[in-house]
């Protein structure tokens, strides 16, 4: 089974406009680029058969993946366990206000959360119920629309790699990059990593 990582198109820079209260996060949507971004990488698979497509449900990754189900007529699902990681106080404070958990988590020693949000190894958790309905399901291949932190975590989490050295996928993960995972045998392996090649 392979497993396509897409990142959702470029979006509105997050701001206090764009904070979702119901949702608890940020929750901007695509920019014109975004949108242009999503074309161009939907036209690119536009020939790959996807079984399904699972999407955050978060705005800017549902208009990504609305593209792509377009261009490939893949069913959409969306799933709220794919949202962004969350960064809980620092969505509308300064790091500034939280200095001394910035030294350390700055440092990508240990996998120490956002203050009152999430760490690398809590998304991977969530994000392991849709993985493993995919699963279940045994589909030959499945787009994954969500976002960089996210991704970033299932890849640590699914190639047993330490969530602190997650920031290390990517410098930085492009929008709508696809990254890739193969699952055989039982196992997950990384086959593309930050592909970007549909945007050229």
């Amino acid at each position: 089974m392979e497993l396509y990582l897409i990142r959702h198109g470029e979006c509105q820079q997050p701001g206090i406009v764009w904070y979702d209260e119901q949702k608890q996060t940020m929750n901007p949507p695509l920019t014109k680029r975004g949108q242009y971004q999503a074309g161009q990488m939907a036209r690119q698979l536009k020939d790959i058969h996807f079984d399904a497509i699972y999407c955050s449900d978060l705005v800017r990754a549902v208009q990504t993946a609305e593209v792509l189900r377009h261009e490939t007529k893949a069913q959409l699902f969306l799933d709220s366990t794919l949202r962004e990681i969350d960064m809980g106080a620092i969505f509308l404070h300064p790091w500034s206000d939280y200095s001394d958990v910035n030294d350390e988590w700055s440092r990508h020693e240990v996998d120490i959360p956002y203050p009152d949000g999430e760490n690398g190894q809590m998304v991977w958790e969530r994000c392991e119920i849709p993985l493993h309905t995919v699963l279940q399901n045994e589909y030959e291949r499945v787009a994954l629309v969500c976002h960089a932190g996210t991704i970033r975590s299932i890849i640590a989490g699914a190639i047993g790699l330490p969530q602190q050295h997650r920031f290390y996928l990517g410098c930085p993960l492009v929008n709508c990059s696809v990254s890739i995972l193969c699952h055989q045998k039982g196992s997950f392996y990384l086959n593309s990593l930050n592909e970007n090649k549909f945007l050229s």
